[in-house]
């Protein structure tokens, strides 16, 4: 009897019109509905979406925000660090042009190794080393700038002014840094010019250690330079510093110039890569290279 009175209780209509009238009377936050209205003849399309949904776009918006203000001010520490190496190389290579053209010093017991002697004249004038001047024209292929650089034929020496611009001619391309150019391969380029016929097309001489991979590259201490000359294949160049005597020659028949440098060591490699010339980002030298030769492996580029 008590089980029977039990079920009766259970499903007693009141009681579950009471519970459904309690559950509507409940607060609820409608959900986020965008209407489409559409073809007249079809019925309007409902899309529901999260009531979070706000929020979440807020937090990845502001954390992109957050991010995008962290990357500038690290790229501006970045760029800052970069500009004070920068000076600290343009600092050195001027110390270096001090000692190589400045005045001469006088030690203890004489004149220093390398002082120019004064020529009789009035105030002790210095007189410059007297000679035949031999030109050659040479060619910035990035911007296209042009210096006729003019050599005294008696000592190979490039009179002051005129090696100012031709190593800022030769400046690292991504730092526009410059470094003293060797002598060796000022005479060199004299040469090729003077054999051809033709000016020189630089398309890379000093680069910057810091953008070199190679260790000890020659382009560091401006003792090589990548080369064009006009009217001329890069197979005709090749062959033409091998009948000279260059001792490094880098042969880019895609890339389409010829590296030469002023090494001891005979090395001679063919690069078919794309882009290899510094002004494309790329670094070069005969570990990309195929059909290596040298005399010795002196680990240099």
């Amino acid at each position: 009897m008590a089980l029977r009175s039990t079920t009766t209780a259970t499903t007693n209509p009141g009681v579950d019109l009471e519970r459904i009238r309690k559950d509507q009377a409940k607060p609820r936050r409608a959900r986020l509905r965008i209407m489409i209205a559409g073809d007249p003849d079809r019925p309007i399309r409902t899309i529901s979406l999260p009531r979070r949904l706000p929020l979440i776009v807020s937090l990845i918006v502001g954390t992109l925000a957050i991010a995008t203000i962290v990357l500038a001010c690290g790229s501006w520490k970045l760029s800052d660090a970069l500009s004070h190496v920068q000076r600290r190389m343009f600092a050195m290579a001027r110390a270096a042009d001090s000692v190589a053209l400045g005045g001469s010093e006088t030690g203890r017991d004489g004149p220093a190794a390398g002082t120019r002697l004064a020529a009789p004249g009035p105030a002790g004038a210095l007189r410059p080393p007297t000679g035949e001047i031999g030109r050659f024209v040479i060619q910035l292929a990035n911007t296209g700038e042009e210096l006729e650089v003019k050599v005294n034929l008696a000592t190979g020496e490039v009179e002051a002014e005129g090696y100012k611009r031709l190593r800022h001619l030769m400046r690292c391309q991504r730092t526009t840094a410059e470094t003293p150019i060797d002598p060796r391969l000022i005479d060199l380029l004299y040469r090729i010019s003077q054999r051809t016929g033709q000016k020189i097309v630089l398309v890379s001489g000093f680069r910057a250690p810091m953008f070199s991979l190679a260790t000890l590259s020659y382009h560091t201490r401006g003792m090589a330079a990548d080369i064009r000359i006009p009217g001329m294949t890069p197979l005709m160049v090749r062959d033409l510093a091998m009948s000279m005597g260059v001792r490094g020659i880098g042969y880019y028949p895609v890339s389409g110039f010829v590296h030469v440098d002023v090494r001891d060591q005979l090395t001679t490699w063919i690069d078919y890569g794309q882009n290899r010339q510094d002004g494309e980002g790329a670094e070069h030298g005969p570990e990309h290279g195929e059909q290596v030769e040298h005399e010795a492996d002196d680990g240099n580029l």
